[in-house]
């Protein structure tokens, strides 16, 4: 697996460390540990890769026809298929520090994804729906694939050792990564749960929805559902692929980011609504989630809403 640039240079746009790599089964990627030269705008033809890039700093608008634009700013992991034929704007400030590490899965002729031995179902969902769509989307990072990208960023070893342990961290986050895109494919009715134990992880979440200004804790939530807190863990990451705390913040953020386009309501009602007691951990947890302040954001929304 080369660790390099073919030619050895430096790209025009990047001033700092600019690494790429090419696995044996024809996954590749790129390292960047730098900032911008100067302003990028390109446009770019899709050429029907699966990427995934994780993103531990930096900042990008990016803009498709017949699809929303995308900001995509701060620690998080990009999932992106672009179809051959389709063309991509992206658009990155002067200046803008940028650490990250991109993996690139290309198509194989008889469908599948490089790098996936695997053809159970999810495979096969995952194969059919990137033969039908675009797809550019913005997830919280997982914090294994964060650390495993911080060590390939960080590395300081001997040169003899170096380059394996690169390797190993990159076909680590290479598992890491398949797993989580493969994992979004997942049938509901794999999850292994009678119909009664569904309707209980169904019913808290709508409780959880209710109440996101006085969240229940999960003893209280498990009691109103007729369980106890344990199996209701368990049934409900079974159901929904996420833990209780993790699907509360979701809809926490979510609706926060919905309220932000109606600008009767203030940021601090926003805050409260979302059971935030101090509009600064309101703010935190939001830019933590999204990559963007509140304020930033409600100042977008408002402005579509006002172009529209």
């Amino acid at each position: 697996m080369a660790l390099a640039e073919p030619d050895g240079r430096i790209p025009h746009y990047v001033n700092g460390r600019f690494e790429s790599f090419l696995r044996e089964d024809d996954v590749s990627g790129v390292v960047i540990d730098g900032r911008s030269r100067g302003k990028i705008d390109e446009h770019l033809v899709g050429d029907d890769r699966l990427t995934f890039k994780v993103q531990l700093t930096g900042a990008g608008e990016y803009r498709f026809d017949d699809a929303p634009t995308s900001e995509i700013a701060g620690e998080c992991l990009v999932i992106a298929h672009q179809p051959s034929g389709v063309v991509k704007r992206q658009i990155i400030g002067q200046d803008t520090e940028e650490r990250s590490v991109t993996l690139f899965f290309p198509r194989l002729g008889n469908g599948r994804i490089a790098g996936l031995e695997d053809s159970g179902q999810e495979v096969r969902a995952a194969s059919e729906f990137l033969d039908q769509r675009l797809l550019f989307r913005r997830y919280a990072l997982p914090r294994a694939a964060a650390l495993c990208a911080s060590d390939i960023l960080d590395a300081r070893r001997s040169p003899w050792t170096q380059e394996r342990f690169k390797r190993a961290r990159i076909d680590e986050l290479t598992c890491l990564l398949l797993d989580f895109f493969i994992s979004q494919f997942k049938r509901p009715d794999d999850h292994g749960l009678t119909e009664r134990e569904v309707r209980r992880a169904q019913q808290a979440r709508a409780i959880m929805a209710e109440r996101l200004d006085q969240p229940l804790g999960i003893a209280e939530l498990a009691r109103a559902v007729g369980t106890n807190r344990t199996r209701l863990n368990t049934i409900f990451r079974a159901f929904y692929g996420e833990t209780i705390g993790q699907a509360l913040q979701r809809e926490r953020m979510e609706s926060a980011r919905s309220w932000l386009g109606e600008e009767d309501m203030s940021i601090s009602e926003i805050a409260e609504r979302c059971g935030y007691g101090h509009l600064s951990n309101f703010s935190l947890a939001y830019k933590a989630y999204f990559g963007i302040s509140p304020s930033v954001a409600r100042d977008a929304a408002i402005q579509i809403v006002r172009s529209a």
